[in-house]
């Protein structure tokens, strides 16, 4: 402490730690000072970031080029290499996964084509061959399904369900498809005309379109193919491929559907 500090304190009467208490509160006083100062910096310096990011982000979503958006805002936040190599190689295997599944998907499909084909194929050089190419009519296989239309006259008599033994060689040559085909399932649909149909063995259209597609059932079920892979249902005249409008319209809605479908594998 100075001699003319002395003398101050010694002439006022006040303590000698006043002095150095003073100057303690002086350096504290400058002390928050300069913080204050620094801090005002920092919060001005942070709200000139805010306002250029708020500027930098209206351009883009105004639809401004990006030669209008500063550098700092427009260059993207770059990636370890090492993640970055992993995100091209996670994307490249999924690509090559997807690509594989597709193939697959193209396989199976090509795969049934191609067995629908030769089953379509067999079917009919076996009805060619006995001469049933007008009495059997072999659909376009949709929706995973291969559909014959038999006319009903053709294969039973006339309000009844007893076999034509003349259209036994095409229950046959069916017979045997199933037998080469164990994979294939075969549902029997009988169908009738519009034409009311009331006797003591049948009191409507309905029993004797189911009589008539179980009669077919029982058939092949003797013959030795599974019942599981068969199933008969009776419709009436519920579902008529024509209007039944005339004789040659009845005649094509009485008939007998076979409906072969790939069944899944047990």
């Amino acid at each position: 402490m100075s001699s003319r500090r002395r003398e101050l304190t010694e002439e006022s009467g006040a303590p000698g730690w006043l002095m150095t208490y003073a100057d303690l509160m002086t350096l504290l006083l400058v002390f928050f000072v300069l913080l204050f100062s620094m801090s005002n910096v920092e919060r001005e310096r942070f709200a000139e970031a805010v306002r250029s990011f708020q500027t930098a982000f209206q351009r883009a979503v105004s639809g401004a080029p990006n030669n209008l958006v500063p550098l700092e805002h427009n260059a993207p936040a770059s990636l370890p290499d090492d993640i970055n190599d992993t995100i091209i190689q996670s994307s490249q295997q999924s690509s090559s996964q997807d690509k594989q599944e597709e193939s697959e998907d193209e396989r199976r499909a090509r795969a049934l084509q191609l067995d629908w084909e030769r089953l379509n194929r067999d079917l009919d050089d076996a009805f060619e061959q006995m001469q049933m190419q007008e009495a059997v009519e072999i659909g376009t296989p949709k929706d995973g399904k291969l559909s014959l239309r038999v006319k009903g006259g053709l294969l039973f008599t006339s309000g009844s369900s007893t076999f034509n033994y003349a259209m036994l060689p095409m229950l046959d040559a069916l017979l045997e498809t199933l037998a080469q085909n164990p994979h294939y399932k075969l549902e029997i649909q009988g169908h009738t005309d519009d034409i009311p149909i009331s006797t003591p063995q049948f009191p409507s259209n309905w029993e004797l379109s189911a009589v008539r597609a179980t009669t077919v059932l029982r058939y092949m079920v003797d013959a030795g193919i599974n019942p599981k892979r068969l199933t008969a249902t009776g419709y009436g005249s519920s579902l008529p491929l024509v209007p039944n409008t005339s004789a040659e319209n009845r005649a094509i809605n009485r008939r007998i559907e076979f409906v072969l479908e790939k069944r899944a594998l047990e």
